[in-house]
């Protein structure tokens, strides 16, 4: 979230009427948000500001102490508030003054945030709330809706990575209509999409909140296999045109298609777990399909804790060694030949089997023998992608 100049303005209004002094507004890039004159903006070590996670007094450039308040918003830093510590009700107001700076911020954000439409009201509620006993309810709306959910539709995940901060936090601009800005983007979704499925446009697109759409396109059973071929081939081609100086990547997730409420649910769940292990798998810019996870889907809808439980008690007694790290993950890299993995790591084959001795005593598991390669990486699997 980007603090803004007008909700600078109000902290430091806050702060100002409480202690009676000025205070200075940093975001979380150290940008002065408030105005500050430029001989006392290089009074500033901001190096040791951006860093702290509590709040800190320091000692500025020209000998004045100084304390760094640190303010958060869903969980992450934001801002900084810079105060001059001599005053003597500081040390009584500090915790007070970073509850009540972090609540204008909130307030902030609520008051300014955009006015969903009813399709958008209608999938988040679906997709958070629905249980078996409200699909009756939901079918009744969905109709009400003037959608038609015994077609099989398949979900598609769009994630516009800066479209939450950069286009409808940007609370300063004239003129600025939030629920405009979501409107004319899930119409560039929509036209991205239909634009290459011209056969059958029906489709229902939603904002999730966020930098998330979905997309629940209509489509024939019998054609589900040449939709699945050819976002796989020309995602790029539909969805590389909506990035821009705003939107700093993009990442399309989609699994099968299934019909009704029900089938909604699944196929969203199939196309958000997509997204969200194919970017920590293959990164941003990129179109991830459910089927295409393997073994990796039902480790992602497993129990979280159960399965990272298993993978530490596995993998950490390995876990300070960086050459046993490195030769294992290669190994598997190399569908484990021994060969190949000296190879790449520019050592002796003894060296190599040495290592692997090394692995299979601290693990009670042997990477060479098959079965026991499967539970070690399904470890590093979960490892890597729940941790």
């Amino acid at each position: 979230m980007q603090i803004t100049k007008t909700l600078g303005g109000e902290i430091k209004n806050y702060v100002h009427n409480l202690l009676g002094n000025e205070a200075i507004i940093l975001d979380q890039d150290g940008n002065f948000i408030t105005v500050l004159g430029e001989e006392e903006a290089q009074n500033f070590d901001f190096a040791s500001i951006l860093v702290q996670s509590d709040p800190k007094s320091y000692k500025a450039k020209d000998g004045k102490q100084f304390l760094s308040i640190p303010l958060e918003f869903q969980n992450q830093k934001v801002a900084y508030l810079i105060l001059d510590e001599s005053k003597e009700k500081l040390d009584k107001y500090s915790s007070l003054i970073k509850s009540f700076a972090e609540l204008l911020i909130q307030q902030y954000y609520e008051n300014n945030k955009p006015a969903l439409d009813s399709t958008d009201q209608f999938i988040i509620k679906l997709l958070n709330n629905a249980g078996i006993n409200d699909f009756p309810f939901y079918e009744s709306e969905a109709k009400s809706l003037g959608y038609n959910l015994d077609v099989p539709r398949l979900a598609i995940v769009v994630h516009l990575n800066g479209f939450w901060e950069n286009c409808l936090l940007s609370f300063d601009q004239p003129s600025f209509q939030r629920d405009e800005v979501i409107k004319n983007h899930k119409r560039t979704i929509e036209t991205a999409i239909n634009s290459f499925f011209s056969k059958n446009t029906d489709i229902i697109i939603a904002y999730l909140g966020n930098d998330k759409f979905v997309v629940f396109k209509a489509i024939n059973k019998n054609d589900e296999a040449n939709v699945i071929k050819f976002l796989r081939k020309s995602y790029k081609a539909i969805f590389e045109p909506l990035k821009n100086s705003r939107i700093v990547n993009y990442a399309v997730g989609y699994g099968n298609s299934y019909t009704g409420i029900s089938g909604m649910i699944n196929a969203f769940k199939e196309a958000d777990l997509s997204i969200e292990l194919g970017q920590k798998i293959w990164g941003p810019d990129k179109s991830y399909f459910f089927n295409d996870l393997g073994i990796l889907s039902i480790l992602g809808q497993g129990n979280r804790d159960k399965n990272l439980s298993f993978a530490d008690q596995l993998l950490a007694k390995m876990s300070t060694n960086e050459d046993l790290n490195k030769t294992l993950e290669c190994f598997f890299d190399k569908n484990l030949n021994l060969t190949e993995t000296a190879e790449k790591l520019g050592v002796h084959r003894n060296t190599i089997i040495y290592r692997l001795n090394q692995i299979s005593k601290i693990l009670g598991a042997d990477p060479r023998i098959f079965e026991q390669a499967m539970t070690i990486k399904i470890a590093l699997l979960i490892k890597r992608l729940l941790a």
